[in-house]
C-alpha cells in the first residue's frame, strides 16, 4: 500500500474502534448505584429502627416545619465514574415529607461516599392523626464518565416513616382542615 492509504486506513480503524467503544458505553445502560449504612438521623426528637419481614423501617417523630437530615452511604456499583448531582425533579409524593435536597457526590467505580438527604416535615394539617408517610427511594440526577446524563432510582437503606401527630403537635390544623380519623 502507498503511504497515504496506510494512514487513511489507520485513521478509519481508530475512528471505528472509538465509535464502537463509545457505543458500548452508551449501551451499557444507567449507572448502578446502591446504598448502605451506617445511617444517622438528625432533626427529630426520636427515631427508632425495626424490621418487618424483609423491610427495615426508620421511624422518626414528626416535627412540623422541621428539617430531617438522613445520612447514608451511596455506592457506585458500576464500571465508570459517576457524579450524583442531586435530586431529579420527579419524586414520590409522601404526604408528610417534602423531599428537599441530596448532597452531591463524585464516585469512582466501587467507591462509596456519605451523602445527606434533607426532608421537610409538613402537611399534618391535611391528614388525620396517626396517618403516616414513607420515603423508600429517590430519583437522582447523574453524570456518568463526565458526559452521560441520566436519572437513576436509588433505594434507601431503610424506609423512612413518620406519623401525623395529634392536634397539639400540628399547630396549623383547624377543626375543618383534618379529616376524621
Amino acid at each position: 500500500m502507498r503511504p497515504g492509504r496506510r494512514e487513511a486506513f489507520l485513521v478509519a480503524g481508530v475512528v471505528g474502534v472509538l465509535t464502537i467503544g463509545a457505543g458500548s458505553v452508551v449501551a451499557g445502560g444507567s449507572p448502578e448505584l446502591s446504598t448502605s449504612g451506617p445511617v444517622s438521623v438528625s432533626g427529630t426528637e426520636a427515631s427508632g429502627v425495626f424490621t418487618i419481614a424483609d423491610r427495615t423501617v426508620r421511624q422518626v417523630r414528626y416535627d412540623d416545619q422541621g428539617l430531617l437530615r438522613y445520612r447514608f452511604a451511596l455506592i457506585n456499583d458500576g464500571r465508570l465514574p459517576v457524579t450524583v448531582t442531586g435530586l431529579a425533579g420527579t419524586q414520590s409524593d409522601p404526604r408528610l415529607f417534602d423531599i428537599a435536597t441530596l448532597t452531591p457526590a463524585a464516585l469512582s467505580p466501587g467507591e462509596s461516599a456519605q451523602v445527606t438527604l434533607t426532608l421537610e416535615m409538613n402537611g399534618c394539617e391535611s391528614l388525620s392523626s396517626r396517618s403516616g408517610s414513607f420515603v423508600s427511594s429517590l430519583n437522582v440526577r447523574t453524570v456518568e464518565a463526565g458526559v452521560l446524563q441520566d436519572v437513576v432510582t436509588v433505594v434507601l437503606p431503610e424506609e423512612i416513616h413518620t406519623g401525623s401527630p395529634r392536634e397539639a403537635f400540628c399547630p396549623r390544623s383547624t377543626a375543618t382542615s383534618r379529616p376524621q380519623g
